[in-house]
């Protein structure tokens, strides 16, 4: 088992670019596009990355945003005069109760206690405020084949259901749950024609043909898809 989480690996930087997540900025611009968030509320980049989602808010003329991320390296690079980010663990916020009109967590959440950080997501955002989530879900949520060899979203993904109902346990209302799979195809042939396979790739990022073989039957045992949930925090 590997110890650096997928995103940071090489391989995948390479292939995702700045945003880290399959689609590039497609699904934050669906997001946006969706929830309309005006210029002055506040919004929150929970797992903000290099900053990608950042630099779109700030063109969109969003300027009360904040960005979170526990991987300083990231951060750093976020890190200028027009953005404010902050290195911060997702289960424990270090943000006043209902402060934040709209949260953005975009491939990130898989990566986190889900129901802690869903439960501080909650605390934050103010009553009716916005919930928006793109992440990994897994068609095959309890296959015993399932056993990733990297830290990766794909570890942490369930099914479609389970990510529903983790949502509105935590005080939501999910309005919107939609399937993008068809990213996370255009990722993986693009990973497929860069290293020869899918299990080229596996092989690039651990350098390990047993882990490799382990991430290919990881894969074909859970059929992952991309997912984005928009929901509103329930009103006290």
């Amino acid at each position: 088992m590997m110890t650096i989480p997928l995103y940071q690996e090489t391989a995948v930087r390479q292939g995702l670019g700045c945003s880290l997540r399959p689609g590039g900025d497609y699904l934050t611009r669906r997001i946006l596009e969706l929830t309309r968030p005006d210029a002055h509320q506040t919004v929150l980049d929970a797992g903000c990355g290099p900053g990608a989602t950042l630099g779109l808010l700030r063109a969109r003329g969003l300027h009360n945003c904040l960005g979170l991320d526990r991987d300083w390296p990231f951060l750093s690079e976020a890190k200028n005069d027009t953005l404010t980010v902050l290195q911060a663990d997702l289960s424990r916020l270090p943000l006043a109760d209902q402060k934040i009109d709209m949260v953005l967590c975009e491939c990130a959440w898989n990566l986190t206690p889900q129901k802690n950080v869903l439960a501080e997501f909650c605390r934050v955002l103010r009553p009716h405020g916005i919930l928006a989530i793109t992440d990994i879900f897994a068609r095959r949520f309890e296959s015993v084949e399932a056993s990733w060899p990297v830290p990766c979203c794909f570890a942490g993904a369930t099914d479609l259901e389970t990510v529903r109902s983790r949502v509105v346990d935590a005080g939501f209302t999910v309005t919107l749950l939609e399937d993008h799979s068809r990213l996370l195809r255009e990722t993986a042939a693009y990973f497929v024609f860069t290293h020869g396979s899918l299990h080229g790739f596996w092989l690039a990022v651990t350098g390990s043909t047993e882990l490799a073989d382990q991430a290919c039957k990881a894969s074909q045992a859970t059929k992952p898809g991309l997912f984005l949930l928009i929901a509103k925090r329930n009103p006290l």
